[in-house]
């Protein structure tokens, strides 16, 4: 470890409780904001899209699916391009201003085609700004913080994901299936508050005189670690498997609909109290996550994340209702914050800071694309054969991919620790 930098109250000092610095709080702040927009947006989607548009599960795959390799592909080009350098800061908040405008647009689609598009228009923004986010965390925070960073981030992320899901369950109990589009035009309102919080109160260190010159050669393929190489390999793998929750809320809103007295609207308001459910879990475990991944570092908590994604694919196989989804989620909720924390933290240790933000892109690249794969694979085998094997293959790829990550971790323990990330 190196010693703390000056100025930041010595958050690696033993026996003292690390500080989180002021611009990882703000830019928490803004997460909460951003995720209280589009999370109004995410779990009525697949509902608006089957009983609303008449879509198919297959359909609701290609929509969620291509709007993940959309967010994935701009990533890399944010991730090297523009997470680095002056201006990084305006750059997310035309992000976020998109995914705001495009979501709220949603209002007035009367087609799947039109959702897919403003969907994917939707996540392009998202993407643009996901790798600057990160970038901001990692390089305002030391290297021995970063789990406890990212936890704070992805905690308050999930708050704001709790909000709007209790946002979208309060419109649809007023208004019923009608209120699809009235929670689409009442998403822009926190989703603007996010971009003047953002444009306000964070301060971008990246734009200061010592940050890495824009005019610096942007890094090639082989100045990564083998190991960080080698963990994007077992990240495709995974993301074969890996399926949009919009297809597992899809899934128990269907199993739910019979108990429900065949009211469609009590069914979808059912799968919202799940997703709900997952996103408090996710919420209260992001934090201890982080304080967790920095105490116990390495691969073995996203390992642990893979298999337990399995599990989830487990009590989606059968017509389980009201019980199966419940377990789902509450695994679910378990597993997505054991993932992201993990992973942002390992990317953040074993990659120099220079080329933190193009890491994060690849990430997101390998990630999307895998997932748009697994989204296509998961709704065509639902549609065209039987959910039960669609939630088969998405578990063995998963283990699959859990065990592809032991060459990383042979390779991580071969290489030369990375020294910890120096502010701008």
């Amino acid at each position: 470890m190196g010693a703390p930098t000056p100025g930041r109250g010595g958050p690696g000092t033993p026996g003292r409780r690390p500080r989180i610095p002021p611009d990882v709080w703000s830019i928490s702040i803004v997460s909460l904001f951003a995720d209280w927009s589009y999370e109004m947006i995410l779990p009525v989607v697949p509902f608006f899209l089957a009983f609303s548009l008449g879509a198919s599960p297959f359909i609701v795959g290609l929509v969620d699916g291509a709007a993940q390799f959309a967010q994935s592909g701009i990533q890399t080009v944010a991730g090297s391009r523009w997470a680095a350098g002056t201006g990084r800061k305006v750059r997310g908040a035309y992000g976020y201003l998109t995914t705001t405008v495009s979501h709220g647009l949603l209002a007035i689609a009367v087609v799947w085609p039109e959702v897919l598009i403003l969907r994917v228009g939707a996540w392009l923004g998202r993407g643009s700004r996901q790798p600057i986010k990160s970038a901001i965390v990692s390089n305002a925070t030391p290297a021995e913080s970063q789990g406890i960073a990212f936890g704070l981030e992805q905690a308050l992320d999930s708050l704001g994901a709790v909000l709007g899901t209790l946002t979208a369950i309060l419109l649809l109990l007023d208004r019923g299936l009608s209120g699809f589009r009235t929670i689409f035009a009442v998403s822009v309102l926190p989703g603007f508050a996010a971009v003047a919080i953002l444009l306000l109160f964070v301060r971008d260190r990246a734009a200061r005189p010592a940050a890495v010159e824009p005019t610096a050669p942007r890094p090639g393929w082989r100045e990564f670690p083998a190991s960080f190489r080698l963990f994007l390999l077992a990240e495709a793998v995974f993301g074969l498997g890996y399926f949009s929750i919009l297809l597992a809320l899809l899934r128990v809103g269907e199993n739910l609909l019979p108990s429900s007295g065949g009211s469609a609207t009590g069914a979808v308001v059912a799968a919202l109290l799940l997703y709900l459910l997952y996103n408090l879990i996710f919420a209260g475990l992001s934090y201890p996550v982080g304080r967790g991944v920095d105490r116990l570092p390495g691969l073995g908590f996203v390992a642990l994340s893979f298999a337990l994604f399995a599990l989830v694919d487990l009590f989606l196989i059968g017509d389980s209702g009201l019980l199966g989804g419940i377990l789902a989620f509450s695994v679910a909720g378990v597993q997505v914050s054991l993932q992201g924390v993990a992973e942002s933290a390992w990317v953040g240790r074993r990659v120099p800071a220079a080329l933190a933000g193009t890491a994060y892109g690849w990430l997101g690249l390998i990630q999307g694309m895998a997932i748009l794969g697994g989204s296509l694979l998961v709704g065509a085998l639902w549609t065209y054969r039987t959910a039960g094997l669609a939630f088969e293959v998405s578990a063995a790829l998963s283990l699959a991919g859990a065990a592809m990550l032991l060459p990383a971790f042979l390779a991580g323990r071969r290489e030369a620790p990375t020294p910890p990330a120096a502010l701008a």
